[in-house]
């Protein structure tokens, strides 16, 4: 299937996938929720603390002071292009979607604004056990959020299919942060439209993205002209280099995998009121973008 991304499969193995995972237990005084998702870890950024807006500035405090290594893996202007928008659209958002998680570098900036700007959060991703370091890691930094998030096992278009019909699901706005493989990045925004209706906005990160890998097809920003055409409404968001750049922190080997094109954001906010899915056709169902759908009860 086109829409099968190899990488997901072991995943999808899991008894409780393209679910709603119950509340994870207490972890044990002292363990590093990083210890659940082992890994190399990529630069922490430290929030600044001394801006203008004091909301900001109480949610970097507590940021800054969780006491374990982890990881950020967007950049500083990226988190505060997604807290201004969240800030200017103060009770226009009812839920906050997170698509990929890895080590909640965004997760933990969402639960502070969950509770400064009165929102539910809806973490989703592959990896039950990036959920769960994730959750660990807002445990211990915005205790007081925990009754306001849920973590969904599966792929977007799973998460779709499990909250298509639900009547809390409204007023939402989706952060995609999760593969940037050209296919399975139209599938996941392709699946949105069968939400339309409840989703305010996409923000989507990573559209300057490209590796020297061909046969990964890292194509993120191709992928939204895909399903919303070249004709896109949208305000970039995050860092825009002015040439093309290789980050030395992602060198391997000697050599670089991923860069950075030059004259492209890092990130696109996209208001659904303002463009048209061009893709997928009407013909379409959101079961053709499920790759791998939930287990059946045996």
């Amino acid at each position: 299937m086109l829409f099968t991304d190899v990488f997901v499969e072991p995943f999808a193995q899991h008894p409780q996938w393209a679910t709603f995972l119950p509340v994870p237990a207490p972890l044990a005084e002292g363990e590093n929720p990083g210890d659940l998702l082992p890994g190399r870890h990529l630069q922490r950024q430290a929030r600044p603390t001394d801006t203008a807006n004091k909301i900001w500035n109480r949610i970097a405090q507590r940021i800054n002071a969780y006491p374990y290594a982890t990881s950020d893996q967007c950049s500083e202007k990226h988190y505060r292009d997604v807290f201004e928008f969240i800030r200017l659209n103060t009770g226009s958002i009812d839920r906050f979607v997170e698509c990929g998680v890895f080590q909640g570098g965004l997760s933990i900036l969402l639960a502070g604004c969950a509770l400064e700007f009165d929102f539910q959060l809806d973490l989703v991703d592959i990896d039950p056990a990036a959920l769960n370091a994730t959750f660990h890691r807002i445990r211990l930094t915005f205790p007081e959020a925990l009754p306001r998030i849920r973590l969904f096992l599966g792929e977007l278009p799973n998460y779709v299919k499990a909250c298509v019909r639900e009547p809390d699901f409204q007023n939402a706005v989706l952060h995609h942060d999760g593969s940037h493989r050209f296919n399975i990045v139209v599938r996941d925004l392709a699946s949105l439209f069968y939400v339309r209706s409840k989703l305010h906005a996409v923000l989507i990160q990573d559209t300057h993205l490209r590796h020297s890998d061909p046969a990964k097809f890292c194509f993120v920003d191709a992928a939204v002209a895909a399903v919303f055409g070249l004709d896109l409404k949208y305000q970039p968001i995050g860092v825009t280099f002015h040439a093309t750049t290789f980050p030395e922190r992602l060198k391997r080997e000697g050599e670089h995998d991923v860069y950075f094109v030059g004259g492209l954001s890092e990130g696109m906010m996209i208001p659904l009121a303002e463009n048209n899915f061009l893709y997928p056709h009407a013909l379409h169902s959101i079961d053709d973008f499920i790759a791998f759908p939930a287990p059946q009860p045996t």
